[in-house]
């Protein structure tokens, strides 16, 4: 029998939706789209699981619990790899494909992460298959414990694992969403190239790329969503 994760049951109506996001900033658009929808068919939840990897899982899984969601959706901003992907520009709109989680000392090949320790998350197949019908690029998402700031990590990082962009959150709340058995996806928005002007450029178009993720988000809900 096939998990809820690995395919969503078209017979089943996704209308009640979890989404989370690091921090309320970053749902401020979700929510102000919200205000002005008149379905009441479909609920969407918006939630702030928590910054960094453990927050962000302690929340999810808090938030999980709570709501009870049919699926779960997370939006942020995310830093891409210079040189990587030409194709993702500032302000642009990924959906992630696999989330992967990243240590500096993995990739320099000074630690290894335990073989019984989950490390990949991939997103459920009928979501990404949304996303891509409804135009969003797909992205795989390096996941660690802390901001890449120094250029010398970057070649690490990229090569192995090969991911495409960075963001501290996605796979903690992606490894909630597996555990609640539940569909989930990440809809990203590109604030940054990652390296030591990450934070700056951060700053000057977090707000922009947030909410791009947004709208890309509730347009992805809406499509996904299985009306009787």
């Amino acid at each position: 029998m096939r998990s809820r994760t690995d395919q969503t049951d078209q017979r089943h109506a996704l209308r009640r939706w979890l989404v989370l996001a690091a921090w309320p900033p970053e749902l401020a658009e979700l929510r102000r789209l919200l205000r002005h929808r008149s379905d009441t068919g479909l609920r969407v939840v918006a939630r702030a699981a928590g910054v960094g990897l453990v927050e962000a899982a302690i929340g999810a899984t808090s938030a999980i619990a709570e709501v009870k969601p049919d699926a779960v959706m997370f939006v942020g901003t995310a830093g891409s790899y210079p040189g990587l992907r030409p194709d993702l520009a500032l302000a642009g709109v990924v959906a992630a494909r696999r989330l992967l989680l990243s240590a500096d000392g993995v990739a320099t090949g000074d630690a290894y992460l335990p073989p019984r320790l989950p490390a990949t998350q991939e997103t459920t197949l009928t979501l990404r298959r949304v996303a891509a019908a409804a135009g969003l690029l797909m992205a795989d998402v390096a996941c660690p414990l802390a901001i890449t700031s120094r250029s010398a990590a970057l070649g690490h990082r990229a090569r192995t694992p090969a991911c495409d962009v960075e963001n501290l959150e996605a796979f903690a709340v992606a490894r909630a969403a597996a555990t609640a058995g539940l569909p989930f996806a990440a809809i990203l928005g590109i604030s940054n190239a990652v390296g030591s002007s990450a934070h700056a450029a951060w700053k000057r178009n977090a707000t922009r790329a947030a909410a791009a993720a947004c709208r890309a988000a509730l347009k992805m809900i809406e499509r996904a969503t299985v009306r009787r």
